[in-house]
């Protein structure tokens, strides 16, 4: 083994070799005492190997005030071994012959580690096996750097992975691929209000790996998507700004999807992570189950997301930059009809009904040649304020280092995107479409005493953003229900185009109503004591201060219009003014912002006791939060959570494990006497691979890992209702009705109460279950994770709906009535390898939950129209049964409303009455939120070039058509587009039985346009979420300008979808995808660090 002798003793830098002088008088005492003796005297200590070195040898020597050097040739005189003076190492070697002193060659040993997905390690340490305090750990990018002497072996270890001895011979560059092992249980896992030990967690969770959120976009929510099992997220639009994704955890078991978010806690504290960086985020975690989340009691019941931001590491400092720029491009833009197919359209759907005809044959030819654009438009609104591309650039610099005594992270970044909106140039302001974001995150670790622990961080956001005054609703409405013959959206001497009293055109609206400017800033700080008592037990204390500010400057304006009646003698154009506008722009500010504190205490307590270990904690927290803008009393009043948390846990020899958690917490929206809840879980875990009787046959070969548990607990729900303080009743002035009293007859106005009060009205209740297995394969290269769960939400708040009205109630009251069951499973695959330059990984991840209500207070006429037994968002329709082909099909089916004719939608009478009416319609389609969550994905590398790309798709999940643009002329023949695909009707000639649209009709004049299985379309699909290709340049040609670890890439997001549903993005919901559109992108990228 190697030894060094001595200790550093602290000095402001090194000295010249002959700075100090040595003295010493020794008579036959052992080598190693002399040079404990030069230690003391100098800045200097000895560092060799056992077996190069007679650490028994007996040295007499005498010197006096002698230089260092010469001292070291006296020592060694006659002797093989050799000296040299290496920085304040005094490195003793062997020569080939006796007392020739010369020094033994050493050569500088570089290399990167990385796990078998070729991703880098940080903190890896790497020592020279035969000199144990030779050594150093790998930086951010997995490399490391060390001076060894020829034919040495390097010792990697690292938690979680086999040691790894590896020979140096005589490379220069020593790179590894660690391969994971039974240790990686003793890696640790982030948890509510703390972390444990892999092997001990028992509750449902899962973490999705830093590098898989790097992905360009604006908002960190938007790249969740099938990353891991449970989450589901549905993106409805990404207008920038406005772009959160929907995001719930084992889907909605509330009865309002709005109530159903997670928890989500950044370093501990209730906060929004939708504009954290990724590039600063060291973990994200996903507790699913009320084992896990228990501890939050009343705000745990919908699942809790965690992410932690980095820290700083031990070292000198190291730098990261990330830069990309890429284009942008809508996933799908609604097609629509030419004006020519919207006039031929047109005449058939009066003529089909007995009416005239609409346009004549020669405005129609006239259109279709574009003879004259602006008295015969023929307009595609959605290209003309959509642009083809866009753009979007974002950036990330870093720095991580510090010492024994502290560390730091200091983070900046950038994003900017430009809309997808066009420059209209229609004013001299600017209405364009622009998100800008700068990010900080800094974080201090202090370490003053050996026990104690210092944390302090700061991050926040400032952006700014532009918009059109008028919003996205309004614009995109506006194209869909305006004909492409409507008007021409602008003359060419620059006159906007509109109808008298008619709506603005979606170009006007784009670019000349005004704009509105926006500026939002978050700041959050947090700091954190920790002080370890003694081993095992610690106390810590946390503080954190939160401020957040949104203002718009909102600039409007009317402009004025013009409709384009004919050409005079000369073919100018003549005009009529159909509205007056404004001249100025007017101005409105509207303002928000809030402040939040948080406190907590908390002891912890950890120990092991032969095969038994134990563990505690014990928290107190409480968050206010206090409305800065507040208009009224009730907003200005603080919102207050406060509890305690506990978990309690044990384990017998890494084989069996048992849990205890709770939160007794409440809020102070509730009756004084209906604040606080009590949440309880247990759970138990049973690692068989273990098992002695496991580990005596040959399964272990297999089998490295399998793990059971079982959970059960019950979490809380508080945010149940948009309004506070549920438990009291809101009344007004009642003007409309007086009472007169007294001999003057005076009148007194009464009050009216707008919502009856429910004293006990109290959180929402979660019983959940959960079943789970984990398992490791092949080597521990394959990995496997099932859970299957149920859960119970009851005491949902509703308005009730079986008061009847003779109890003299205007508005029936709300109570903790509802009931909802959910259940699902839930599937996490992985698979990991490597060999020689090539390394593979794939994963898939697999979730279907399904929810029913249980009971709602619903009253309805008949059996199959209550929402008992259902989804909570279920639909209710007709049932089609297709198209009629005659009049007698007509004649013998029961009545509908209105004209109907061969071609029109034929419906299922359900009750038996001869009719078809709103009685006869029964839960049809999945719903908008899918049942079904799936994504997978590969990454293959060989050498420096590296592919990646991960799929996500969603099943049992539909669309109901709705709306102008949609349903062909449902609000007349001159309002609403048409779809491109309006050709495929049914007609006299074409009297099919699959084409898209029955009968063309002018109005709503008959019942083709009900809400039914004809309207409901599958929006099930499968998306090519993310796809990168990456080149690591060779350091060879890096290390000249200081520079490691550079790569450049090409990435893609939302670049393909698959599914049937072909008229607007999948994910846009239900109606007509009259919203800003979701969008794809295609960046370059380079990262590297020095």
């Amino acid at each position: 083994m190697l030894a060094a002798i001595g200790f550093i003793r602290p000095v402001g830098a090194q000295t010249a070799e002959e700075a100090k002088t040595i003295t010493l008088d020794v008579q036959n005492r052992p080598i190693k005492e002399v040079f404990t003796q030069i230690e003391r005297q100098s800045d200097y200590i000895f560092v060799y190997y056992d077996n190069i070195l007679d650490i028994h040898r007996k040295v007499t020597l005498k010197v006096a005030n002698q230089s260092i050097s010469t001292v070291l040739k006296q020592l060694f005189a006659g002797t093989d071994n050799t000296w040299k003076l290496s920085g304040r190492q005094i490195v003793i070697g062997r020569s080939a012959s006796p007392g020739t002193g010369v020094p033994q060659k050493i050569a500088r040993i570089t290399g990167v580690v990385k796990d078998p997905n070729n991703e880098p390690l940080i903190g890896v340490t790497v020592r020279v096996k035969a000199r144990p305090s030779i050594g150093t750990a790998t930086d951010i990018n997995g490399k490391y750097l060390l001076d060894v002497y020829p034919g040495e072996v390097l010792e990697f270890s690292y938690v979680g992975y086999k040691p790894q001895d590896v020979p140096v011979a005589d490379r220069e560059i020593v790179d590894v691929v660690m391969q994971q092992n039974d240790a990686i249980l003793d890696a640790v896992e982030v948890v509510g209000y703390g972390v444990q030990k892999k092997i001990s967690v028992i509750g449902s969770q899962q973490t999705i790996a830093t590098k898989e959120l790097k992905v360009p976009v604006a908002n960190l929510t938007q790249g969740l998507a099938g990353r891991v099992s449970g989450l589901v997220s549905v993106q409805r639009t990404s207008e920038p700004g406005f772009d959160d994704a929907n995001i719930y955890i084992r889907g909605i078991s509330t009865l309002t999807a709005s109530m159903s978010a997670p928890l989500t806690l950044v370093d501990g504290v209730p906060r929004s992570f939708a504009n954290v960086d990724p590039e600063d985020i060291e973990s994200f975690s996903i507790l699913k189950d009320a084992s896990a989340t228990a501890v939050y009691g009343v705000r745990g019941a919908n699942g809790v997301i965690i992410i932690n931001t980095k820290n700083g590491l031990k070292g000198r400092p190291k730098f990261s930059v990330r830069y990309t720029e890429g284009l942008t491009k809508p996933t799908k833009i609604t097609d629509f009809a030419d004006g020519a197919t919207y006039m031929e359209m047109s005449n058939e759907a009066s003529l089909t009904r007995g009416g005239g005809r609409l346009y004549s044959r020669d405005i129609i030819e006239k259109t279709r040649r574009g003879d004259d654009p602006y008295l015969y438009p023929d307009v595609d609104w959605m290209k003309e304020i959509l642009r083809d591309f866009s753009r979007n650039r974002s950036a990330n610099v870093n720095v991580q280092g510090g010492s024994d005594k502290a560390v730091y992270y200091i983070g900046l970044a950038y994003y900017d995107e430009n809309g997808m909106y066009k420059d209209t140039k229609l004013a001299d302001y600017n209405s364009n479409t622009f998100y800008r974001r700068y990010n900080v995150t800094s974080n201090l670790t202090l370490n003053p005493f050996r026990t104690t622990e210092i944390k302090l961080g700061i991050q926040g956001y400032l952006a700014n953003a532009n918009y059109p005054a008028s919003s996205q609703a309004s614009i995109f409405e506006s194209a869909y229900f305006t004909p492409p013959t409507y008007i021409a959206p602008l003359y060419p001497d620059g006159k906007l185009g509109a109808f008298s009293g008619g709506n603005l055109n979606p170009v006007a609206q784009l670019g000349a109503t005004g704009y509105a400017n926006q500026w939002r800033s978050q700041v959050y700080s947090n700091l954190r004591v920790t002080q370890q008592l003694y081993k095992g037990l610690s106390i810590s204390g946390m503080f954190s201060f939160d401020t957040y500010n949104y203002t718009s400057n909102r600039f409007t304006k009317t402009p004025n219009t013009y409709h384009a009646t004919g050409r005079d003698a000369n073919g100018n154009l003549l005009y009529e003014q159909t509205r007056q506008g404004t001249e100025n722009l007017a101005y409105s500010l509207s303002a928000k912002g809030n402040r939040a504190i948080y406190l907590e205490a908390a002891i912890n307590y950890r120990n092991t006791f032969g095969k038994h270990t134990v563990s505690g904690m014990m928290l107190f927290n409480q968050s206010d939060e206090i409305n800065t803008k507040a208009s009224n009393v009730e907003e200005a009043l603080p919102y207050r959570f406060r509890g305690l948390a506990g978990r309690f846990t044990y384990s017998f020899d890494d084989r069996y494990f048992g849990e205890f958690n709770f939160g007794y917490n409440g809020s102070e929206n509730f009756a004084p006497n209906h604040r606080y809840g009590f949440f309880p879980s247990v759970g138990l875990g049973w690692v068989i691979t273990n098992e002695p009787f496991f580990k005596g046959g040959g399964a272990t070969e297999v089998i490295q890992y399998l793990k059971l548990r079982g959970t059960w607990g019950r979490v809380g729900n508080s945010n149940i209702s948009g309004r506070r303080f549920a438990y009291l009743a809101t009344v007004k002035d009642n003007k409309d009705t007086s009472y007169q009293f007294g001999k003057n007859m005076d009148q007194t106005y009464g009050t009216t109460a707008i919502d009856e009060y429910a004293v006990d009205v109290t959180w929402e209740i979660a019983d959940k279950a959960n079943i789970g297995l984990d398992m490791r394969l092949l080597n521990n290269k394959f990995n496997l994770q099932f859970d299957a769960f149920k859960e119970s939400r009851k005491g949902i708040y509703l308005r009730r709906t079986s008061i009847p009205s003779y109890f003299g109630m205007i508005n029936a009251p709300y109570g903790n009535i509802g009931k909802v069951e959910n259940k699902g499973i839930e599937l996490s695959v992985s698979y990991a390898n490597s060999w020689n330059d090539w390394s593979l990984s794939v994963m898939g991840n697999y979730s279907f939950n399904r929810n029913k209500v249980l009971e709602d207070d619903s009253t309805v006429a008949y059996p199959w129209q209550r929402t008992i037994g259902n989804k909570v968002d279920q639909r209710f329709g007709l049932i089609a049964l297709g198209l009629f082909e005659s009049t007698e099909e007509i004649a013998a089916s029961p009545v509908q409303v209105g004209d109907t004719r061969p071609g029109d939608i034929r419906y299922k009478d359900i009750n038996g009455d001869g009719k078809i009416d709103e009685y006869d319609k029964v839960p049809i389609g999945w719903g908008s939120v899918p049942e079904i969550i799936y994504g997978f994905g590969f990454s293959v590398g060989w050498k420096s070039l590296s592919l990646s790309a991960m799929f996500q798709g969603a099943a049992h999940v539909d669309a109901m058509l709705s709306g102008e643009g949609v349903l062909p002329f449902a609000q007349g023949s001159s309002r609403g587009n048409l779809l491109s695909n309006i050709t495929d009707r049914w007609t006299e000639a074409n009297p099919r039985q699959d084409v898209f649209y029955p009968r063309l009709s002018i109005g709503n004049m008959n019942m083709n346009y009900e809400a039914s299985t004809w309207w409901l379309k599958s929006t099930s699909y499968l998306r090519l979420k993310n796809i990168e290709l990456s080149y690591t340049l060779p350091d060879r040609w890096m290390k000249r300008i200081h520079i490691n670890n550079a790569r450049i890439f090409i990435q893609g997001v939302n670049l393909l979808t698959f599914s049937k549903f072909k008229l607007w993005d999948v994910e846009l919901g239900d109606g007509r995808g009259a919203k800003y559109p979701n969008i794809g992108s295609v960046s370059l990228g380079i990262n590297f660090n020095f």
